[in-house]
């Protein structure tokens, strides 16, 4: 595992968690998940492989305010280097 989480980390989660198509899914990190189509189920099962995978829990407050896949990407990279 890399010492960051970046967009092919995300894309991986995205893929293979939540089911998007590869091609479906932007390189942009300003892209929402929204814009998307992720709907708060599919983004909860965002949350839980993020848990299961990095082994740190995500508060709902702070799921609510990611927004983007840059978001996301800060995020998870904010709270690996807490650990």
């Amino acid at each position: 595992m890399s010492d960051a989480f970046s967009m092919v980390d995300l894309r991986s989660i995205l893929t293979e968690r939540v089911g998007l198509p590869d091609r479906e899914i932007p390189d942009d990190e300003q892209t929402s998940f929204d814009s998307i189509g992720l709907d708060s189920l599919a983004f909860l099962e965002v949350q839980l492989e993020v848990e299961a995978r990095y082994g740190f829990q995500v508060s709902d407050e702070d799921a609510q305010a990611i927004k983007t896949f840059g978001d996301a990407i800060a995020y998870m990279n904010r709270r690996l280097q807490e650990a």
